[in-house]
């Protein structure tokens, strides 16, 4: 049985120091060789993660080992939006995907719980949140197929972390969809740019700010792309020039935009990636955990 050492840390942390990892990265970075160490996953609520943080938190710069989520995603139930919080995991664990909405009280917990329809809506959310925040971390570390898709990629993920922030706020924005617009743009982009190779300048001649250009094109690709199913939902999106209107929207309206904004990264993350949790989720309706 191993048994994580002084001597390990502190050896781990020197050959952190001798490769300038900045501090913040150490004790994450550390739990991934633990992991390999061990020849074992280590899921984030193991006391051995808690001590590996306790340890750099003592032993390097204060306050850059605080403990965030991989994503924040939003689900929409009882007129509010909730934050998913999506948790950073390494190796193969088991995860209860309501403990993801941390804010949301117990009963109310207990009637998305209660509702089929609601939680089918949740977990199909969660997963799309997860698969997200994993395959996009992939590509960061991987890259995509070329640096236009990789900008388009992290120009997309800046769109929807805004749309999530607004839609977050004490009341939510709604300039929120005009992010969330943007957002399956620059995804639906990113995939023609990766698969495709279109070029910078083909996207602008080519496609310009049409979203269903872009998707058709998309299609062209992938025919039987789960993109298609988006097709509809296009037409909730306002055009680029309305940014300068203001509009106000419903909230339900800027939860539409958010969620085909989500299952657009995350179905164009997926087909990149290759990652898709979706096959491992099960519910398990008697213990109320999936």
């Amino acid at each position: 049985m191993h048994e994580l050492t002084e001597e390990w840390l502190e050896k781990t942390n020197e050959s952190f120091s001798k490769s300038d990892v900045p501090p913040g990265q150490r004790p994450w970075l550390a739990w991934g060789k633990w992991a390999k160490f061990i020849d074992k996953p280590v899921a984030m609520n193991d006391e051995v993660v808690a001590k590996i943080f306790s340890w750099f938190e003592k032993n390097t710069k204060a306050g850059s080992q605080q403990i965030g989520p991989m994503y924040t995603g939003v689900y929409y139930y009882d007129s509010c939006f909730w934050p998913i919080f999506v948790p950073i995991v390494y190796g193969t664990v088991t995860i209860n995907v309501l403990d993801s909405l941390k804010t949301v009280p117990e009963n109310v917990a207990k009637r998305i719980w209660a509702d089929h329809d609601k939680l089918k809506e949740y977990v199909s959310v969660w997963a799309d949140c997860f698969d997200y925040a994993f395959g996009f971390d992939d590509l960061q570390k991987t890259g995509t197929r070329g640096q236009f898709a990789q900008d388009l990629l992290n120009s997309g993920g800046q769109q929807l972390n805004a749309t999530v922030a607004l839609l977050l706020e004490k009341t939510p924005n709604s300039k929120s969809m005009e992010s969330a617009r943007m957002s399956t743009e620059l995804f639906l982009k990113t995939l023609l740019a990766a698969k495709a190779g279109m070029t910078e300048k083909e996207v602008k001649n080519k496609i310009g700010h049409n979203l269903e250009e872009a998707l058709n094109a998309c299609l062209a690709v992938d025919a039987n792309s789960e993109l298609r199913t988006i097709l509809p939902n296009l037409k909730l999106f306002p055009g680029v020039e309305d940014r300068y209107k203001g509009t106000e929207k419903t909230p339900k309206e800027l939860w539409r935009g958010y969620a085909v904004a989500q299952f657009v990264g995350t179905a164009v993350v997926r087909m990149l990636s290759g990652r898709d949790v979706r096959k491992t989720i099960k519910v398990d309706w008697t213990k109320k955990t999936t």
